[in-house]
Parts: structure tokens; sequence; C-alpha cells
């Protein structure tokens, strides 16, 4: 086609014709133009094509992430509601007078356990879409704003409860002034922490004395670990809220995108 048009230039060129030749010329040029517009939206028909395929991936990623967020919680409540079962047990038989600190000092354990435990957001794709630069590849900005908002309570959220944990485990491991008396020789035993060939463990325990005020101090200490473990658990259920609506979302935009 390049060719014809050359000849066809040289003849009237070589005739002198200018006249004739200027709108040739002229619609030569047009057809270059015209070619290279062409030119240019075919790539951006297939740039287009490669940006929606990209974002319906990272939609679909995006919504993976948010459905691990929702089993941490679930895994993270269900840890919540067992310590706080453990607590309200601990709180009725601190309060019967006659039960022994053997019978106690367990569920001292299990009222603070994994206290440092926390949830965070699982990140990874909305990372990736940061720092690739391809944030605008996420089209619909509302569900920008949303995934912004939604970090950002979780986040939020991750800090509090980081917070009180760190509360809990500094009350119980770091406020004791009586140890022994505290039901620590119980929850050594337990772990097969003590060595009876060094150490007298009747001995040790003759030093136990589980008097009223050790009984009310461990019963503050209870209540204490029983207020933290509901702020946590209500905090959470405010976060479930969060997470199905972001599932909900996603699951539409993947599923939208992939058809």
């Amino acid at each position: 086609m390049i060719k014809f048009f050359r000849k066809i230039r040289q003849k009237l060129l070589a005739k002198n014709r200018f006249s004739t030749y200027l709108p040739y010329a002229i619609g030569e040029i047009i057809l270059v133009v015209i070619g290279i517009l062409i030119a240019l939206q075919i790539d951006s028909w297939n740039q287009d094509k490669k940006d929606k395929k990209l974002e319906a991936q990272y939609y679909c990623r995006l919504l993976e992430d948010v459905n691990q967020d929702f089993t941490n919680y679930n895994n993270y409540m269900a840890l919540l509601n067992e310590r706080i079962d453990d607590n309200n047990t601990l709180i009725q038989r601190l309060q019967n007078h006659i039960m022994p600190l053997d019978s106690i000092s367990p569920l001292i354990l299990k009222s603070v356990k994994y206290a440092n435990r926390n949830i965070t957001a699982t990140t990874d794709a909305f990372e990736d879409i940061k720092h690739s630069g391809n944030l605008n590849i996420i089209k619909d900005l509302s569900v920008k704003n949303q995934l912004a908002d939604y970090y950002k309570t979780l986040a939020k959220t991750s800090a509090v409860i980081e917070s009180n944990g760190k509360s809990i485990t500094d009350k119980r491991f770091l406020e004791i002034e009586d140890v022994i008396s505290s039901g620590w020789i119980k929850l050594l035993e337990n772990i097969n922490a003590i060595d009876a060939s060094k150490v007298n463990l009747k001995s040790l325990k003759s030093n136990i004395n589980f008097t009223n005020d050790v009984r009310l101090k461990m019963t503050n200490d209870a209540v204490f670990y029983l207020g933290i473990n509901s702020r946590n658990k209500q905090l959470l259920k405010l976060l479930e809220t969060e997470i199905l609506s972001m599932i909900d979302l996603l699951n539409s935009k993947c599923q939208k995108h992939s058809d």
C-alpha cells in the first residue's frame, strides 16, 4: 500500500502537477493520521482489556485476604469465648471459700491463655497493589475508599486488643506479690517445670498461705481479666460487620469481572 502511494506521488511530482498533488498529499496525511489513530485505539483496547483482567485478579485476591481475616476473626472469637468462660468459672471458685488453691490455679492460666495474641489484617494483595503502582487499576472509587477504611478499622482494633492483652499479662506476671500463694506452684507442676531431684516440693508448698486477702486479690484480678476479655469481644463483634460487608462487596466484584 505504501509503495502504491509512493508511485502516485512520484508521478505527480515528475509531471510538475503541484495543484493536483496538494490535495493528494493532504489526503495521504489524513490517511496516515487515521491509521495512527486506529493503531492507538487498538492499543488502548488491548491495554484496557489487560487492565480489566488485572482488576479482576486484584478483586479476587483481596477477597481471599478478607476471607482469611474472617477465619482469623472466628478463631480469635472462639479463644475469647473460652477465656471468658474460664474467667467466670475462676470467679465462681474463688467465691467458694472452701475451694482449695489446687482447683483454682489451673483456671488462672486458662483465663490469661494467649492474652498477647492479636488479630491483624491480611494485607498481601492490598500492599502489592500499592507498591506496584497499580492502585489506579481499581476503577471503582467507592471500593478503594471502603478498602482504606476497612484496613484502618482493623489496625485501630488490633492496637486496642494488643494494649488490652499487655495489661492482662502485666497484671498477671508482673504485679503478683506472693507468687507461691497465688497458684504458681501448681502451674509449674502441670508443665513439669519443677525438678524433684533438686527442689523439695513439700517444703516449697508449706510456704503457701492462701488467705482471704490472697483470695480477694485473685478475685479482683479475675474480674479484671473478665472485663478486658469481654471488652475485646465487644470490639470484635463490631469488626464482624466490617469484615462481612467487605466480603460481600469484593465477592460481587470478583464474580462480575471474572465473567
